[in-house]
């Protein structure tokens, strides 16, 4: 069995409409929708999260031109225009 817990919060009217609107509109209940709602929020400050990391490390080590231009070079070698695809 999963444990859950209660809790017990307080939101404007406004906010309270908008979630019964969306209860109905998905069919889900409130405690569905509002985990739902958590779990989302909780995803995206992870991405955000990874990308500052990735952000960080590329400000380290950032990408040199001379390695770009080899690296499009070598694509174009490979994918020639020659080779059928469909």
């Amino acid at each position: 069995m999963q444990n859950t817990f209660k809790i017990a919060i307080s939101l404007p009217r406004e906010d309270y409409v908008e979630i019964e609107k969306l209860c109905k509109k998905t069919g889900l209940g409130r405690s569905a929708l509002i985990d739902q709602a958590i779990r989302f929020w909780l995803e995206q400050k992870n991405v955000e999260k990874m990308i500052r990391k990735y952000e960080a490390g590329y400000k380290k080590s950032p990408e040199i031109v001379a390695n770009l231009k080899a690296f499009e070079k070598s694509q174009l070698e490979v994918f020639d225009s020659k080779e059928d695809w469909s």
